[in-house]
């Protein structure tokens, strides 16, 4: 258990190594914060796709058209029975003339063709909103095969391709952010760890007599942790800083930009500060024997 005065010096050591190294050190939160800043890009892309995403999700729903000559109790007996299927929020009951209208408004200034028909050739129908759990392929298609063996139903509509591009590029997305989330992270452990190594081989010989005097291997350590802590701290700042300066420019230019909220900014700068952690750990057990007392 280290003591006041031994804490202050491992402050002290940790601070002034980092500031004897200036150059290094630099160089090093710069090389680590523009990985970080790929990694944060990337991290706010996802996000914006992700609501993205979400948005178009709730644009997924199910057309269910009835068959001609049905009759009015027939119509409406249905609706109950749509209503209490797994994953439908909403039925909306819409007639003929509702359909024809709809129709005459999506037209515009062309509706007039219309008149030129003899009778609305438009079915009746039910329009299900789907609870946001339902608003992917295999729900569909499940609530899809329940309702085609009813004896009312003519046909059945949902824009199956647009939820297949939309599962398909969430999907590359996410693998996207994975890869280059684990490629950023050994980037960073690999920058710092080096860095750490040239500063252990420039002061092995303060470490010698540290050790000659009975300093443990956390005694040593700990200075060189801290800095690495430093480090990473300071690139996160650095590359959510960038972020947030690309944020504002994007967002004088675009609507609906979303930017990280506090709680994950902060989440990010502290992964930052672990990755310098870990990179000058895995740095000093070429030169330090793992003890126990870590």
């Amino acid at each position: 258990m280290l003591n006041r005065e031994q804490i202050g010096y491992l402050t002290r050591e940790s601070f002034a190594g980092f500031h004897r190294r200036k150059l290094t050190t630099g160089v090093t939160i710069l090389i680590m914060g523009a990985s970080l800043l790929v990694l944060a890009v990337l991290t706010l892309a996802t996000l914006n796709l992700g609501y993205l995403l979400g948005s178009a999700r709730e644009s997924i729903d199910i057309r269910v058209f009835l068959k001609e000559g049905a009759t009015t109790e027939e119509v409406a007996e249905l609706q109950p029975r749509l209503v209490i299927i797994p994953g439908v929020k909403q039925v909306d009951f819409i007639s003929p003339q509702t359909a024809l209208n709809q129709f005459r408004q999506d037209l515009g200034s062309e509706a007039g063709i219309l008149d030129l028909l003899p009778e609305n050739p438009l079915p009746a129908s039910y329009h299900l909103i789907l609870k946001n759990e339902a608003r992917n392929l295999e729900a569909v298609r499940g609530i899809r095969d329940e309702i085609a063996v009813w004896s009312q139903v003519g046909e059945i509509v949902f824009n199956q391709e647009w939820i297949n591009s939309l599962e398909t590029w969430a999907f590359r997305f996410q693998m996207a952010s994975l890869v280059v989330g684990l490629l950023v992270f050994l980037a960073a452990v690999f920058v710092i760890s080096n860095t750490v190594k040239l500063t252990v081989a420039s002061s092995e010989r303060i470490i010698q007599i540290q050790k000659l005097v009975g300093a443990t291997n956390a005694f040593v350590r700990t200075p060189f942790l801290f800095e690495g802590i430093l480090q990473g701290l300071l690139a996160g700042v650095l590359a959510m800083g960038l972020v947030a300066g690309l944020g504002k420019v994007l967002s004088s230019h675009l609507t609906g930009v979303v930017f990280f909220n506090p709680i994950q900014i902060v989440g990010f700068v502290i992964f930052c500060a672990l990755l310098g952690l870990i990179g000058s750990w895995a740095a000093m057990r070429k030169y330090l024997m793992l003890g126990s007392e870590f």
